[in-house]
C-alpha cells in the first residue's frame, strides 16, 4: 500500500472516531461548565478547589477524555480554536517546566509573570495601531489581523490547568499567538497555522503544538502536504529551537519598534517559501504574462 493510501485509510478511521469522541468531549465540557460555578463547594470537598476565575476542576480521566476528544474533533474536520484550546488545557499540566524556566531566567519574563499583562484593546487603542508607521511592529500586527479578518477577542480562556501560574502562562502564550504570526509573517492558512504550532512546540515544550500537527496534514492536498514537509517543518523545527523565547517578550512595549529589528534581536528568520512570498511571485508572473 502506498503512503497516500495508508494516510487515506487512517483518515477514514479517524473521522468516525472523532464523531464519537467529540460527542463525549462536548458532553464532558458541557457538564463541567453547567456545574462550574454552582459546584465549587462540591469540588472543594473532593480536594479540587477552583484555583482561578475560569478554572474547571477535572480528574485525570476527564482530562484524558477531553484531550482525546478535542484532538479527534480537530483531526476530523476544520480546526476549531476551542478544540485546540481544550486540547492545550488538558495536555499541558505536566509540561510547563521548560516555559517557566525560560521566563524566570529572563528579566522581562520575570516581569511578565509578576505584572500579568493581558492582550486587549479599546477601539481607540486599536485604531492607534493603524496609525503607526509602516514597518513598525504595531502596524504590521494591525495589518495582519485585518488582512486575515481575525480578532484578539477570540482566544479561549484557560479552564483545565490545575495551577494558577501555569494557567496564566498558557493564557499569555495563547494570547500572543497572533504576535507570532506577525513576527514570522505567516498567514492563517492550514499549512502556515501548522507551521506555527510546530514552532511553538519547539519554543515552549507544550505538547499541544505537536499533537495538533500530528494528523492535520492528512487533510492537506498532496501538493500542500509535500510543500509542508519539505519547507515548513524543517524551518519551524530549526527556527523554533534557535530563536530566543518569544514568551518572554513584552509585546505591548514593542509597538513603535521596527519589526525587522525585533526579528533580528529575537534570532528569527523568515521562510523564503512562505505564502506571502509565493503569492507575490505568482501575481508578478501573472501580471507579466498579461502584459505580453
Amino acid at each position: 500500500m502506498s503512503l497516500s493510501g495508508l494516510a487515506t485509510g487512517i483518515a477514514r478511521r479517524i473521522v468516525p472516531a472523532a464523531a464519537v469522541a467529540g460527542t463525549a468531549y462536548t458532553v464532558v465540557k458541557s457538564l463541567a461548565a453547567f456545574g462550574g460555578h454552582d459546584s465549587q463547594a462540591k469540588a472543594a470537598s473532593r480536594g479540587r478547589e477552583r484555583l482561578y476565575d475560569t478554572h474547571i476542576a477535572t480528574t485525570g480521566m476527564q482530562k484524558a477524555l477531553i484531550a482525546s476528544g478535542a484532538a479527534l474533533m480537530a483531526a476530523g474536520g476544520p480546526p476549531d480554536e476551542s478544540h485546540v484550546a481544550a486540547l492545550g488545557d488538558a495536555t499541558s499540566n505536566m509540561f510547563f517546566d521548560k516555559m517557566r524556566r525560560r521566563m524566570l531566567s529572563d528579566p522581562t519574563g520575570r516581569r511578565i509573570l509578576r505584572e500579568r499583562p493581558r492582550v486587549s484593546f479599546t477601539e481607540e487603542q486599536w485604531e492607534q495601531l493603524a496609525q503607526k508607521p509602516e514597518g513598525s511592529f504595531a502596524h504590521a500586527y494591525w495589518r495582519q489581523m485585518r488582512r486575515n479578518n481575525i480578532s484578539w477577542t477570540t482566544r479561549s480562556p484557560v479552564r483545565f490547568v490545575d495551577n494558577e501560574e501555569n494557567a496564566y502562562m498558557l493564557q499569555r502564550h495563547r494570547e500572543c499567538h497572533d504576535f507570532y504570526h506577525t513576527i514570522l509573517d505567516m498567514d492563517v492558512s492550514a499549512v502556515e497555522e501548522l507551521a506555527i504550532k510546530i514552532f511553538e512546540w519547539r519554543q515552549t515544550g507544550l505538547p499541544v503544538g505537536l499533537i495538533s500537527s500530528a494528523f492535520a496534514p492528512l487533510r492537506l492536498s498532496p501538493a500542500k502536504r509535500a510543500r509542508f514537509f519539505k519547507h515548513y517543518v524543517p524551518w519551524a523545527l530549526q527556527c523554533g529551537s534557535q530563536a530566543k523565547p518569544l514568551i518572554s517578550v513584552y509585546w505591548e512595549e514593542m509597538w513603535d519598534r521596527s519589526i525587522d529589528d525585533i526579528r533580528k534581536d529575537m534570532g528569527v528568520w523568515l521562510l523564503p517559501e512562505r505564502n506571502s512570498i509565493t503569492r507575490a511571485k505568482k501575481q508578478t508572473a501573472a501580471a507579466a504574462s498579461t502584459e505580453t
